[in-house]
């Protein structure tokens, strides 16, 4: 169970397949987390992609993004020791529709609270063990396959033909492989069906981060 001695920082994981809700949830917490008094961040590990600029355009449209290989884990492992042991970082920022990272990174300063949300989040054995609470969210695959598809063509400038190509070719067969999996070393799962995140389930996680900081 989760370490009980009281500490600067708290690391809260939190996995999902894509389109299942965890960067809303995030957000969320991080706003409630806000009006309590507790500082967080969102550490996104849709950042840490690894940078595609060797390859040619039509190449990095066809990289499977849904495996794990595709994180660099190593990078993403040392910025979330470093936000952890009170040190800032330089986040790099992905461009979606390039395929690569941009020149430019984005400074973040530790916080108390850090939410660490991603398909693998759960799933990478240097960053799982560092999570003073793991979260599954699961969403049924209609809502999931509908919010991805609205996703990547409002904001990474996807066709749909090309969102449903990726569809079926990677993301659905690396979330039965590899995320789906990952549901066994998580605290806490969130069926999340509908629009809304479940209201009591983030209640209950604002409740403990706050007794933690107490």
């Amino acid at each position: 169970m989760m370490d009980t001695i009281k500490k600067t920082r708290f690391l809260v994981g939190i996995a999902g397949g894509s389109g299942s809700g965890k960067t809303t949830l995030a957000s969320k917490l991080t706003s409630a987390c806000a009006k309590i008094g507790i500082t967080g961040q969102i550490f996104s590990l849709d950042n840490y992609y690894r940078p595609l600029g060797h390859l040619k355009f039509e190449e990095r449209k066809v990289y499977n993004f849904d495996h794990p290989d595709a994180i660099d884990s190593t990078l993403a492992l040392k910025h979330i020791k470093d936000l952890c042991a009170g040190r800032e970082i330089e986040q790099p920022i992905y461009d979606f529709k390039r395929h690569t990272r941009e020149k430019e990174a984005v400074l973040c300063k530790p916080t108390q609270l850090v939410i660490v949300e991603g398909l693998y989040t759960l799933y990478f054995p240097g960053i799982l063990p560092l999570c003073d609470y793991k979260i599954f969210v699961s969403t049924d695959m209609v809502t999931a396959v509908l919010r991805r598809v609205q996703r990547d063509i409002t904001e990474r400038g996807r066709t749909i033909e090309d969102t449903r190509h990726q569809i079926l070719a990677t993301v659905m067969p690396m979330y039965e492989t590899y995320v789906k999996p990952t549901q066994r070393n998580a605290h806490f799962s969130i069926n999340w069906e509908g629009e809304e995140i479940p209201e009591k389930a983030t209640e209950g996680l604002v409740r403990m981060l706050r007794d933690h900081f107490r």
